[in-house]
């Protein structure tokens, strides 16, 4: 357990972000030596899911659907915050986050703990201005 995971997470990302210059998260995952792969559809079990982290081998896979039924959920919604962004890139920081924690051990941190953090790293790597955790919201 740490105390702010959200501050763990933003700190990570500031390693890869150079005099101010942030990265392309897919050539990150490249460099990270990570594949980024693209599915239709979840598994079955988890209609919700739209991306995962395996580490056997290191790949990060995004579900189209579900990020399409997210992207139109935001439309809808009229989240120009969210609209400005890449959804592909929201996940696939993400992902990152967790590619680098299986590989680093941050520390004792608890599921919902790498979660927050995860969120938080792609928040600052990407320089979004909403919190990616308001993704997985349900949509007022």
């Amino acid at each position: 357990m740490i105390a702010d995971p959200r501050d763990l997470g933003r700190r990570i990302a500031r390693r890869f972000i150079v005099r101010g210059i942030r990265p392309d998260v897919r050539e990150l995952a490249a460099q990270l030596e990570v594949q980024v792969l693209e599915q239709g559809a979840p598994p079955p079990a988890q209609p919700g899911l739209r991306s995962e982290y395996r580490r056997e081998p290191p790949r990060i896979t995004l579900y189209r659907e579900a990020i399409e039924s997210l992207s139109a959920t935001i439309f809808v919604d009229q989240r120009f915050d969210m609209l400005a962004c890449s959804l592909d890139e929201v996940h696939i920081a993400h992902e990152l986050f967790h590619h680098l924690e299986c590989g680093q051990r941050f520390g004792p941190l608890r599921p919902d703990e790498v979660e927050e953090a995860a969120h938080a790293f792609a928040q600052e790597l990407l320089d979004l201005t909403f919190d990616p955790r308001e993704l997985s919201r349900p949509q007022e």
